[in-house]
This record gives C-alpha cells, sequence and structure tokens, in this order.
C-alpha cells in the first residue's frame, strides 16, 4: 500500500501508461515496492487462471470467428414491421381535411334553406292575440292559487304566513306572472287597452 499522496498518484500514472503500452519497462516500477507488488499479483492471478484452464484437445480453427458470425445472422430475429408514425400522422390529417370539406359542403347546402325558412317566419305576422279578457282571469287564477296554498298551510298567525318560504315564493311567482302579463299587453294591445290592462295588473300603477 502506498504512503504518501504523491508517490500514490505517480503509481496510478505509471500504471495506466503500462496498460496502455503493454510494457513494464518503467522506471517508476524498479523503484517502486507497491508497484511491484501490484504486478506480482497479477501474474500470480494471470498464471493461476491459466493453469486452471481446461484443456483443448483440438486446434482453433482459423474460421472460427467467420462461422460464429454468419451463425448469429442467420439465427437473428427479423424486426417486426412496424408502421412508420409519419403515415400515420399524414393518413390521420388526410381524413381529417377529408371530414372538414364534407361538413363545410352540408353546412354550405343547408344555409339557404335555413335562412328561406327564418325569413319567411319573419315576414309571416304574428299569430298571438291576447284579449284583456284572458289576461284578466290569468291574475285572478293566479291570486286563487296563491289563496288557496296560503289556506292549505293553515298558519296560527298572520306574520308566520307571511315568513313562510312557500308565501315568499308565491308572492314571487305573482310578481313574475304580472311583469310578463305586463310586457305581453304592453307589446301586443293598443295603448288604451294596455294602460287599462296595466291599472288592473297592477293598481299601484293606476
Amino acid at each position: 500500500m502506498n504512503t504518501h499522496g504523491k508517490t500514490r498518484f505517480a503509481c496510478r500514472v505509471a500504471r495506466i501508461r503500462d496498460a496502455m503500452t503493454g510494457s513494464r519497462a518503467s522506471g517508476h516500477i524498479a523503484h517502486c515496492a507497491d508497484c511491484q507488488a501490484y504486478y506480482r499479483a497479477d501474474d500470480n492471478l494471470t498464471s493461476q487462471l491459466r493453469h486452471t484452464a481446461p484443456k483443448q484437445l483440438q486446434p482453433t480453427p482459423d474460421d472460427l470467428a467467420q462461422r460464429i458470425a454468419r451463425a448469429v445472422r442467420q439465427t437473428a430475429p427479423q424486426p417486426a414491421h412496424r408502421r412508420s408514425p409519419a403515415l400515420s400522422w399524414t393518413a390521420l390529417a388526410g381524413f381529417g381535411a377529408v371530414a372538414v370539406v364534407a361538413l363545410s359542403f352540408f353546412i354550405v347546402r343547408q344555409s339557404p334553406t335555413k335562412n328561406a325558412t327564418q325569413t319567411a317566419n319573419i315576414n309571416q305576422p304574428s299569430a298571438l292575440t291576447i284579449s284583456p279578457a284572458d289576461v284578466t282571469e290569468l291574475v285572478e287564477n293566479v291570486d286563487s292559487l296563491r289563496t288557496r296554498l296560503v289556506a292549505s298551510v293553515k298558519p296560527t298567525a298572520e306574520t308566520l304566513v307571511e315568513k313562510n318560504p312557500l308565501t315568499q315564493e308565491l308572492n314571487s311567482v305573482r310578481a313574475d306572472a304580472r311583469t310578463a302579463l305586463g310586457f305581453l299587453a304592453l307589446n301586443f294591445l293598443p295603448s288604451d287597452s294596455a294602460r287599462q290592462l296595466e291599472s288592473r295588473i297592477d293598481p299601484t300603477r293606476s
């Protein structure tokens, strides 16, 4: 074992150089006891391996390496043919382009018919007719429904009735119905009839 750092580094350099050149003719080895012990151990191991190796009865044929290489090539499995990813993506892109073109053609053909149908529907007069009597009856029905539902709850006090979630919901429905009916009357009835109906729906505005 080396005892100094400089000697250990010099031993490594000398051994690497001798391994690369295949020669031990080094002045360092001649004066280094550690390197001499290292190479003696290496020689002893090489000698033991040679003595323990099995005896070869027949000489090695000259073309042994060529025959081994030929046998490896003959028995090597053929790689499976795989589809190229580039071809797969190209086919997918082609199918996508065909689908887009077909969809565009279908939309273009359907657009004139759809536009004509929409134009005809716009030009046709509205068939919705609402009379003041109908609106009044509808408001009365909503009020009657509210009264019946409140009565079915059977409250113990007026305060409980007003705070009841069902009552609050019915009040909201009633307000929405009044708003919707006022909108219909304003848009589909003459001005005088609309004002009369609005006063019936919401007396506070009269």
